[in-house]
């Protein structure tokens, strides 16, 4: 398990310097109960539909109303706010989580692997 948390954080430094080449970017995708979003420097609100969301990339301002399964952010100076949510990772560096509440009036799981990240309640 160790081992896979690194090379999806790996995984998630690579693509997130691609838009410091390449220029900003945005891709997202849906399976299932899974939202999928690649972005740079982008200002973007989802409804939340008791999904996971999957967000790659740097400088980006996320919004997600309703209630989110999992928030998964791999990248830097994200700003991503969420309703309500039951588990939070982050990899990367100087990003800022904020959650209202955490399901079924339970506070979040969090894990948080970075310098600089900050997950906290809104206040």
């Amino acid at each position: 398990m160790k081992y896979a948390n690194q090379f999806r954080f790996v995984l998630a430094m690579i693509a997130c310097s691609a838009p410091i080449v390449f220029g900003q970017t945005l891709a997202t995708g849906s399976t299932g109960n899974k939202e999928e979003i690649v972005a740079s420097g982008k200002k973007l609100t989802y409804e939340g539909a008791g999904k996971t969301f999957d967000i790659v990339g740097h400088g980006d301002d996320i919004t997600i109303t309703g209630q989110c399964q999992t928030l998964n952010v791999f990248g830097h100076d994200n700003r991503i706010t969420v309703d309500a949510v039951g588990t939070i990772q982050v990899s990367g560096h100087n990003n800022l989580i904020t959650y209202h509440q955490g399901l079924n009036g339970e506070k979040p799981k969090i894990q948080s692997m970075g310098p600089g990240n900050q997950v906290m309640a809104a206040q």
